[in-house]
């Protein structure tokens, strides 16, 4: 393959000049040992990935490269980035952790970015790194750019499943991508024949038909040649290539690795061939510089490393402020216009159904930017799993509606290198039970790049999926795993239960910058329901109060708010009146309106379809109890499914999944235990009391206690009823266990504007107010 490859190269821009090639050898080496020497002595935080050994790979590859092409590389990526023109100050200063490094100090030794030369990101997750550069490629093939994407990564993540993906997605579509194996005979701490068959990792190619070449890694002008060769043939649209470089890991695998599983014979004879002595030698054989010069240029680069190292030494911490910076490329604003909350009028909506919004948001993006496509499994001619994409095929064509192989963490990161690249994907997962393939992609790469990298970057992908049961599917179709991505941040986690809402939302996911999952429920795609004739675009993190009422807060999400709305309409008949709230968000989640929710009612259900442990549910609770403690009459109940995995059988699904019967069986016991008192808004006298009432208690001394009856069947002291409502007051009672019984210690009261405040120390969120209790 490497003479066919050779024939291609008469067309490439000359190489630079040997003394050059030299100097970008030694600069790779003294900067590695250098820094080694630096960790070593804990004068650098975190740990350190050294390239010693492995410096002609980097040079031969990124010598062939202009800034527009486009570098995606691993842990061990400190020689890819200076071979790629990266500066030797700025990377040091990351690795200190200074704000004068690429990355601001946030990335350190394995994720540093350049995106202005091209270096778009080294990457701590091993085979990471490769779907990503392939949607790089996509990037630039759909832009019709001459550049290409060069991935590398060692012989260990060739046994991901990532490489597999990569490799025959960019086979198929013939994309402009190199894939460089770093094979440096060991993965940490095991040699790489004891985990890997087949004669090579270069011949995995053939498997997929692409162009595939070994080389040793550790003879700068055999990489040049090979490398150079490959390019040509991947500009010129015809195939990618993969490309084994063969080379040796000299250091451990990280610094507190001491090397002492190697073979000694074996580094005895690998030090025989270190790869920036062959080329001095090679350079003085053959009369391209001479040793004087040689020496010039190493001194030269010693002294530049020297005085990057004093310069950073001497850099002040980073300020604290930083590390809450750029965690989203376009915040949410929380005085946006929220259009759904004005109601639409006669002539000024249509009734559609639930998919039919969310395909009328995807055509607007398609039809105003050509960079939008759509990408996932069965979405051309069959129109997706549940039909949202049908008759986009046949309007948009190959191009733009994309049906991709069964390999959702692929799907995911070429989307988030195509976005990278400027493109903006459009992913579907069939089933939301298969997000968990791509987890990584997701949750590791798009949510943490923009940050990680300072800024450098963006994800802006959004990836569609259905979640949800009710149709006997079984335990891997029928999953809610919303409440496993809002964990981390980063990522936009968007659940909207009407058609309005999934118009509106998903317009303005589509425009913003950052990574969205956007989560649909397949039990209402049949859904109908009003949608603006106008285009709008709904601000996330808004929750929606899509029923008002008195006496109880429901708070759901999804599916889960028309169970709500069900459960809503049974207690009215039973004399409840019920508020739902829709979340419409759960990440970023507004907790101040179901807190307010709460507030006004005095007490609160929260129903979610994921399972009961650590779901969402249970940070709402906490979320209000801490906003909101003071107003609720009664413990914040929970309706989820339940612990067990969702069976198919439609009766024992039935059972472990939330019901209407189920909330209303949850909301009767707050009508057993109601405690009702007359409630007002507080008075002069009450903000006296309340001033007296903290003195009081600066003093060590209690307000006194209030009267109560007991409960004549659980014996428990409560109000009595109440007499009169108001929305904007609210109270509770705190009930405290004693030696000898219980007794009530204080009614509080006070108003919302008294318990919320606006706090800049905490985002300018609302947060409790101190000291804004009544008492009384």
């Amino acid at each position: 393959m490497r003479k066919t490859l050779l024939d291609l190269t008469k067309d490439l821009p000359a190489l630079p000049a040997p003394r050059d090639l030299y100097e970008r050898l030694v600069t790779i080496r003294t900067f590695e040992s250098m820094l080694e020497e630096e960790s070593k002595a804990g004068r650098l935080p975190g740990t350190f990935h050294s390239s010693v050994g492995q410096e002609a790979v980097a040079v031969g590859v990124c010598a062939n490269l202009t800034h527009e092409d486009l570098v995606i590389s691993n842990h061990r990526g400190h020689g890819h980035f200076l071979a790629k023109g990266g500066d030797v100050y700025r990377i040091t200063a990351e690795l200190f952790g200074r704000e004068d490094g690429y990355s601001g100090g946030k990335g350190g030794t394995q994720h540093m970015a350049g995106a202005e030369i091209g270096f778009m990101g080294s990457n701590g997750i091993t085979g990471g790194g490769i779907p990503v550069g392939t949607g790089l490629a996509m990037a630039l093939k759909r832009r019709k750019k001459k550049a290409v994407a060069v991935s590398f990564f060692g012989d260990g993540a060739a046994n991901q499943g990532t490489f597999h993906e990569s490799l025959n997605m960019a086979a198929i579509w013939k994309l402009p991508v190199i894939y460089v194996c770093e094979n440096n005979g060991w993965g940490m701490s095991t040699p790489v024949e004891s985990v890997t068959s087949g004669p090579s990792i270069a011949q995995r190619g053939a498997a997929y038909g692409v162009l595939y070449a070994a080389v040793d890694g550790n003879d700068l002008d055999a990489v040049l040649d090979q490398f150079r060769a490959a390019l040509k043939m991947v500009r010129s649209g015809e195939t990618p290539v993969l490309i084994e470089a063969r080379t040796w890991r000299v250091k451990g695998h990280s610094r507190s690795d001491q090397n002492l599983y190697r073979d000694k014979q074996k580094e005895l004879d690998w030090s025989k061939r270190d790869p920036v002595l062959l080329y001095r030698e090679r350079v003085l054989e053959k009369g391209q510089a001479t040793e004087a010069e040689l020496k010039e240029i190493d001194a030269r680069v010693q002294a530049k490393m020297n005085e990057a190292l004093e310069r950073c030494r001497k850099l002040p911490p980073p300020r604290v402020e930083t590390a809450f910076e750029r965690v989203y490329a376009t915040p949410v604003d929380p005085k946006a216009a929220d259009p759904s909350q004005t109601p639409l009028k006669d002539g000024e909506f249509e009734v559609k159904p639930y998919w039919q919004a969310i395909q009328e948001a995807l055509c607007e993006a398609m039809d105003r930017d050509e960079r939008y496509y759509i990408f996932g499994q069965d979405v051309c001619e069959y129109g997706g799993c549940f039909k949202v994409t049908r008759g986009m095929f046949e309007k948009y064509g190959r191009e733009r509606v994309v049906n991709t192989p069964i390999s959702e963490a692929c799907i995911a990161g070429v989307c988030v290198g195509a976005s990278m690249g400027g493109v903006r994907p459009v992913g579907e997962f069939m089933f939301m039970d298969f997000i968990l393939l791509a987890f990584d992609q997701l949750l590791n790469h798009a949510a943490k790049f923009h940050y990680i990298y300072n800024g450098q970057v963006k994800a802006p992908i959004v990836m569609r999926t259905p979640m949800g049961g009710y149709r006997g599917y079984g335990a891997t179709h029928s999953q809610c795993l919303d409440a496993m991505l809002m964990k981390l941040p980063g990522i936009h986690v968007v659940t909207p239960w009407s058609a309005r809402d999934a118009k509106g939302l998903l317009a303005s996911c589509l425009e913003a910058e950052n990574p969205v999952v956007f989560v649909e429920h397949k039990a209402i795609y049949g859904v109908n329901g009003p949608v603006p004739k106008q285009s709008e675009k709904i601000p996330l993190g808004r929750a929606n109060i899509v029923r008002p009422g008195k006496d109880l807060t429901i708070c759901a999400n999804s599916y889960m708010v028309t169970l709500s709305l069900q459960a809503a309409e049974k207690l009215k008949a039973e004399g409840l009146e019920a508020e739902v709230v829709d979340l419409r968000c759960l990440a970023p989640l507004d907790r101040e309106t179901v807190a307010k929710s709460a507030a006004r009612t005095q007490a609160l259900i929260v129903v979610e379809e994921s399972h009961l442990t650590a779901g969402w549910g249970a940070e709402i609770a906490a979320s209000v109890q801490e906003l909101a403690f003071g107003y609720l009459d009664a413990p914040i109940l929970r309706v989820a499914a339940a612990d067990v995995p969702v069976p198919s059988a439609p009766e024992l699904e039935r059972a472990m999944l939330p019901s209407v019967d189920k909330i209303v069986a949850a909301a009767s016991r707050f009508k057993r235990r109601q405690c009702h008192v007359e409630l007002r808004p507080a008075s002069v006298q009450d903000l006296q009391c309340h001033g007296r009432s903290q003195e009081s208690e600066a003093a060590g001394r209690r307000p006194p206690p209030h009267a109560a009856e007991r409960h004549p069947r659980c014996g428990r002291f409560e109000r009595s009823s109440r007499t009169e409502t108001t929305a904007h007051t609210g109270s509770s009672t705190r009930v405290a266990r004693q030696k000898h019984g219980e007794r009530q210690l204080g009614r509080r009261r006070h108003t919302l504007a008294q318990l919320f405040v606006l706090s800049p120390h905490a985002g300018n969120r609302i947060v409790p107010a101190r000291n804004s209790w009544v008492h009384r």
